[in-house]
């Protein structure tokens, strides 16, 4: 399963990255703070403060936005998103016969 994540300003992306992870639906909250600690420094942005809404919303959603006010430090940017993809090859039909 890869990650995607993204620094944004306002339409534009400003930087990006695609890592590869284990199934994101069985992490904990303390492996979600070390994903988005890693993409961070891979970006090259300061660690936003992570909350556990932004935890449940990523589980559910398999997406997470992070906006200015969700850093301690003053951003130049928009917003941070990391977001999940999942891979074509390995997405099967088998239970409906194709």
């Amino acid at each position: 399963m890869k990650i995607w994540a993204k620094v944004m300003v306002k339409d534009k992306i400003r930087k990006d990255v695609v890592e590869e992870y284990e199934d994101t639906k069985s992490f904990t909250f303390s492996q979600f703070k070390t994903l988005i600690q890693n993409l961070c420094y891979k970006v090259d942005i300061s660690t936003p403060v992570i909350l556990k809404p932004h935890y449940d919303h990523f589980i559910q959603f398999n997406r997470v936005k992070f906006l200015p006010r969700d850093f301690i430090e003053q951003v130049d940017y928009t917003c941070f998103e990391v977001e999940v993809g999942y891979d074509k090859k390995k997405a099967t039909f088998s239970t409906f016969g194709f």
